[in-house]
């Protein structure tokens, strides 16, 4: 995982900077640029003790060790179930809490907004990271981003989104 701040890089495609640049719901944009409705294929969903968790997580959601979160692993699908995003998810107890589980069929992103849950979203990073092209089998750049959510009501998510590279093109 290579951070890039590819939003800014005119040599990466203008559809994937405006993905990397935006600071609402992913899933909406994803929609938008792959023209299809997308749903969710939840892959694992259940409590993580906060240090079997990088580092970075951690910090970034002020976590102490002994905390216990709840972690999501997910992909974003097209009806014809081609993955377009690898997805995780962490949310701290506060936020977990006051929003309940997560709805195993809806991308978060669109929870929140049928919630009508006010929050912002702080970017921490975009970049390239390798995907396993299940066309040919090889390992192949994809674009990728990571922001926490802030709930304006209190707590706050991790969120890392890589991208189909077939879908989210890196090069113009």
């Amino acid at each position: 995982m290579t951070p890039l701040k590819l939003e800014s890089k005119p040599d990466v495609h203008a559809s994937t900077r405006m993905l990397l640049a935006g600071d609402g719901s992913t899933t909406l944009l994803l929609q938008a640029l792959t023209g299809h409705d997308l749903s969710i294929r939840v892959d694992a969903q259940g409590d993580t003790p906060a240090d079997r968790l990088p580092v970075g997580i951690r910090s970034a959601l002020g976590l102490a060790d002994t905390a216990v979160v709840l972690e999501r692993r997910s992909c974003l699908v097209t009806p014809e179930q081609e993955v377009v995003s690898i997805n995780r998810v962490v949310f701290d107890d506060t936020a977990r809490s006051r929003m309940g589980e997560p709805d195993p069929v809806t991308p978060i992103g669109l929870q929140l907004r049928g919630r009508q849950v006010h929050q912002h979203r702080e970017q921490l990073s975009t970049g390239v990271m390798r995907w396993r092209d299940s066309l040919t089998e090889r390992w192949v750049d994809s674009a990728f981003k990571e922001y926490v959510i802030h709930y304006a009501a209190g707590g706050r998510a991790y969120v890392h989104e890589q991208f189909n590279p077939h879908m989210v093109q890196l090069a113009n």
